[in-house]
């Protein structure tokens, strides 16, 4: 990741070069996860249904200038969603099931930079956006059939979908007292699918919680 590092090491040097104190912060949020269409050069289609999830974490706040600030942060997140007109079974046919669950948890890294806008004493408003990169260490596909969740040719990262994941993130917030509300949207960028020739992006829409210790 060289540029997350070089935008971190810049923010760094500008918050010496200004002795700018971070602002530290608890940030928990509730998120909707809308995995993209599986698409390739000639077809799309819809694979999986939206899903709900959670993410707690921390966040520093570095006001560079007057109303400009860059907000580095790391997270602990829970995702989850479900295959969308999909029948699993087995040869036998004793077993079917519709539409399995998917599950992650793992950690997200955002690095926005935004600006802080003061209509009056008793109003502001922010705008922000950034790369957010997720690695998730731990997931599974439910099937509710203990041939299927305890084989390992049918797990969720081995094969099926990959760990990383970097999106782009889009926001407003406004505080209230030592709490910022927001909302955001996250933009995939890149293909969570472990296939050359099939493609598909998660997005994420978001209401966050930060308190500012």
């Amino acid at each position: 990741m060289p540029l997350l590092g070089a935008a971190i090491a810049a923010a760094t040097c500008t918050t010496a070069a200004h002795a700018v104190t971070p602002e530290w912060g608890i940030r928990a949020a509730i998120d909707v996860n809308i995995p993209g269409k599986w698409s390739n050069d000639v077809v799309s289609y819809k694979m999986f249904r939206p899903g709900v999830g959670a993410t707690l974490g921390g966040v520093s706040t570095l006001y560079l200038t007057q109303g400009f600030f860059i907000q580095p942060g790391v997270s602990l997140f829970y995702d989850s969603y479900a295959f969308d007109d999909l029948v699993v079974g087995d040869v036998a046919g004793g077993y079917t099931m519709d539409n399995p669950s998917l599950y992650k948890l793992g950690l997200r890294i955002p690095l926005t930079a935004g600006y802080m806008f003061d209509f009056s004493s008793k109003f502001s408003m922010c705008v922000y956006t950034g790369p957010e990169f997720s690695w998730a260490f731990a997931g599974k596909i439910k099937y509710g059939y203990p041939d299927f969740d305890n084989d390992p040719d049918l797990a969720l990262f081995n094969g099926f979908e990959h760990r990383v994941d970097l999106a782009w993130k889009f926001g407003i917030g406004v505080p209230v007292g030592p709490l910022l509300i927001s909302a955001d949207w996250a933009i995939g960028m890149t293909n969570i699918l472990n296939t050359p020739d099939i493609s598909c992006r998660e997005n994420r829409v978001s209401l966050a919680f930060t308190y500012n210790l």
